[in-house]
């Protein structure tokens, strides 16, 4: 059984947007579960059809996109680069532009050097000449498992992130491999991170295991290149998980029914679960601002970061065919539908599998040191709310990101979603690496102020975000609407 919290914003953004092509149905609700299994977003459902965004996605991925998130949860070098640990300059300058967190990260950067010993060894080692496409030797930062060699090299952190440089190279080709509507290879990794400054009675803060869906490219046939974003934002929930059950265990003795009545796959079922999250919605952000607290990130610690499969997306997958068209899928009753996904055979819904993916499976651990660097940062604390309990906590600003954080008072309604326009009125632009709809790249965009909306969660996804993208809206007809509709609206000035 799910628990539910105003987190699920997460999940519904992904599941809203718009998409070009199959794959991106398929990686994003695939992308969405993968969320939901680290426990960083909860799923709600606020539409009258509770399946209407799976069979959307199979209409559009012939079937297959929605029908294989429902079985499993989730969500040019040249062949001597395969061989060199690069330097600064090297990865991050080569894929600084080609993130959705893109920026200058070379000039920021510092390179992960080996132990002076086995700098020493690895020089003896290159008198001789290597081979053509060999991976580099086993290091430090360099780990080979199961024909797949990782290597970090280059690192910046704040107190908000921490940015990697990474290449893998493989010991034969890597196959054809699927691009996303960025023309970046849909790649995943399930990984495990830590972080040193955690007490022992905090371990269970920790990231944890999560999957992560680097941003990168190939350099070659053999050699895959990426910036990692790991996120230090860390936060102690414990007393908002107390409080949050409180509240929910509240909302159902209020609506009289208990969890096993949201199980119910009726429509009768399905019209109970959209109340109970529509009410736990709208308390769980003041919740959020009372009892979470911020975790201090110290300027230097260290990063565990251990890799235990590293998944590719096929080109040409196959997906098992329904025996259904997208008309009669998009036209299925609920009871229909789910009928047809309780039908996918299990090595069609296990991730990953041969039909779709190639994966190494190992064990690739790292231990890295880090350094924050918060001379560029800028918080703006701002700690004010309106006559309706709806506000701004704060706004913080990196060299590559700028992240909103909603204030709700008890007893508000905080069912809201955040939309950020720039200082010309262009809508800011997720980081694809983040998950979170209120953290934003930019680097292409004038911050000079930012004008910042809580407007109505359903009133937003069904009503004024299909106006902006069906009409086209212009610049100032969007803020027009947007001031006319917003629970709350503020203008915050930055530094340059």
């Amino acid at each position: 059984m799910m628990t539910f919290d105003n987190n699920e914003k997460k999940l519904k953004e992904e599941l809203n947007k718009d998409v070009e092509i199959p794959v991106i149905v398929h990686e994003k609700i695939n992308r969405a579960y993968r969320m939901i299994e680290d426990h960083t977003v909860i799923q709600k459902t606020p539409q009258k059809d509770p399946y209407r965004w799976m069979k959307t996605g199979a209409k559009i991925a012939g079937g297959m996109a929605a029908a294989m998130a429902v079985g499993f949860v989730f969500c040019a070098a040249n062949p001597v680069m395969a061989r060199e640990l690069p330097l600064v300059g090297g990865l991050f300058e080569q894929l600084q532009e080609n993130v959705s967190f893109f920026g200058n990260f070379a000039d920021k950067a510092t390179v992960l050097e080996e132990p002076s010993q086995q700098a020493a060894d690895s020089s003896d080692s290159q008198t001789a000449a290597p081979e053509e496409n060999s991976a580099p030797s086993e290091s430090v930062y360099t780990k080979t498992a199961d024909g797949l060699t990782i290597t970090f090299s280059e690192i910046y952190a704040n107190d908000q992130a921490v940015y990697l440089s990474m290449q893998a190279v493989s010991e034969e080709p890597f196959p054809e491999t699927m691009m996303d509507q960025e023309d970046q290879p849909v790649i995943s990794m399930i990984t495990d991170v830590s972080y040193s400054f955690l007490e022992e009675d905090q371990a269970e803060l920790n990231p944890g295991t999560q999957y992560m869906n680097p941003e990168g490219k190939f350099l070659d046939d053999h050699t895959y290149a990426c910036i990692l974003r790991l996120n230090t934002k860390l936060e102690d929930t414990t007393e908002y998980q107390k409080k949050h059950e409180e509240m929910t265990q509240a909302v159902l003795d209020e609506m009289g029914i208990t969890h096993e009545d949201l199980n119910d796959e009726t429509e009768e079922g399905y019209a109970l679960l959209e109340e109970f999250n529509d009410k736990v919605s709208a308390q769980a952000g003041s919740l959020s601002s009372q009892y979470i607290k911020a975790i201090t990130v110290p300027e230097v610690y260290e990063l565990h970061l251990s890799i235990s499969e590293f998944t590719g997306t096929k080109a040409e997958p196959e997906y098992w065919d329904s025996g259904y068209s997208q008309e009669e899928l998009e036209n299925m009753s609920d009871e229909e539908f789910r009928e047809v996904m309780n039908q996918i055979p299990a090595e069609y819904s296990q991730h990953p599998n041969e039909h779709e993916n190639y994966w190494f499976e190992g064990d690739w651990s790292f231990d890295i040191p880090v350094t924050v660097d918060n001379s560029l940062t800028e918080t703006i604390e701002i700690s004010e709310t309106n006559d309706d309990g709806i506000g701004l906590a704060s706004i913080v600003k990196t060299p590559y990101e700028l992240t909103v954080n909603p204030l709700y008072k008890e007893g508000s309604d905080s069912d809201c979603f955040v939309v950020a326009l720039d200082a010309d009125g262009n809508m800011m632009p997720y980081n694809d690496s983040d998950g979170s709809v209120n953290n934003y790249a930019i680097q292409d965009r004038n911050v000079s102020s930012i004008d910042v909306y809580l407007v109505d969660y359903i009133q937003y996804m069904d009503d004024l975000k299909v106006r902006y993208y069906n009409e086209e809206l212009e610049n100032e007809e969007w803020k027009a609407l947007l001031d006319e509709n917003a629970r709350y609206h503020k203008t915050v000035v930055l530094k340059q």
